[in-house]
């Protein structure tokens, strides 16, 4: 009998250790390439679909950046977690991983969707002034003006410029000017003998502009003049402010310092530096990204912001992990 109980536990015991190596090899799989494999299927996929303009190229763009910045902070964090960290890491690990988030997500993220307006109005050319009511609302906001380019015969590049009087209580205070543009060109679809040039139009009919209402006055536009071309009215959207850039500044910082002190609890030469590296290419990137002087970032511009951003990490992490390297031996 004690040698049939042996044979039994055998099995059992096999399927034991199976398990583990099973769970090991998803474990290992997980920590190293699963995200960020599926992270690029899906920036591959949005991508077609954006060019087949099956899907609105805001999504695509909002989507491809967070997924990348996610990507980013997987990278820098991922080898904390060869071993199960204890407690008291792990609980500082999670709220560095959310301050890292919503100081690059967030700002991203509102640079392609600023959100619902807090006032949208049609100003017609020469008509009478129309109120903005921010009265006791003192703040920074932003103004969209969108124009509307007549049908055309044929393909020929366009520009219209428009003036906005902004101004409170009857008086004028500055002139908001702008510039819509429509222009064509090609682009080659398919690859090798069977390739073809397209004829494609590009339509830039978006303008930002800021408001600066520190008094809290009702604010007033007018449609002072638009060129031929274009309808004789324009759309006006007032957003608000959001995060204040001094906040933001001083939020990156924050960042900035708890990703140095997340790399100094690294074994020595083991990725030093790295995770203050990602986070400051994060944060260029997502600087320049909304800095850019399109109205609507989008992938050129989503690609401008990463190439500024692997600069920017490169030489500020340089300098931070050299900054960092005293600190170890009070952390460690």
């Amino acid at each position: 009998m004690t040698a049939q109980a042996t044979k039994r536990r055998k099995p059992a015991g096999k399927q034991a250790q199976s398990a583990r190596l099973t769970q090991m090899v998803i474990f290992d799989a997980l920590r190293s390439w699963v995200i960020p494999t599926v992270a690029g299927i899906i920036v591959f996929v949005l991508y077609v679909l954006y060019n087949i303009e099956l899907i609105d190229p805001g999504v695509a763009v909002a989507a491809t950046g967070v997924l990348a910045l996610l990507v980013l902070l997987f990278y820098g964090l991922r080898g904390f977690f060869e071993e199960q960290p204890e407690g008291r890491r792990a609980a500082l690990l999670a709220g560095f991983a959310l301050l890292w988030c919503a100081v690059t997500i967030y700002p991203f993220y509102r640079a392609v969707n600023p959100g619902t307006p807090l006032f949208s109005t049609d100003l017609k050319r020469n008509a009478a002034p129309v109120t903005i009511p921010l009265r006791d609302k003192p703040g920074h906001y932003s103004l969209y003006v969108e124009g509307h380019f007549l049908p055309t015969q044929g393909r020929e590049n366009r520009t219209a410029t428009y003036q906005i009087a902004l101004g409170h209580d009857g008086a004028t205070d500055r002139l908001l000017e702008g510039t819509f543009r429509h222009e064509w060109g090609s682009q080659r679809i398919g690859s090798g003998r069977r390739s073809s040039m397209v004829p494609v139009m590009h339509e830039s009919n978006v303008v930002v502009d800021e408001l600066d209402d520190q008094d809290g006055h009702d604010l007033t536009l007018q449609l002072k003049d638009i060129s031929e071309g274009v309808r004789d009215s324009v759309t006006v959207h007032v957003y608000s402010p959001g995060i204040p850039k001094v906040v933001l500044i001083v939020l990156g910082l924050l960042t900035i310092a708890a990703a140095l002190g997340v790399d100094t609890w690294r074994e020595k030469g083991s990725s030093e530096g790295l995770m203050a590296t990602l986070t400051v290419a994060a944060l260029v990137g997502v600087a320049v990204f909304r800095n850019s002087t399109s109205a609507v970032p989008g992938f050129p511009q989503l690609v401008v912001g990463a190439v500024a951003g692997a600069i920017g990490g490169a030489i500020g992490g340089w300098v931070l992990s050299r900054l960092a390297r005293p600190l170890r031996k009070y952390v460690q």
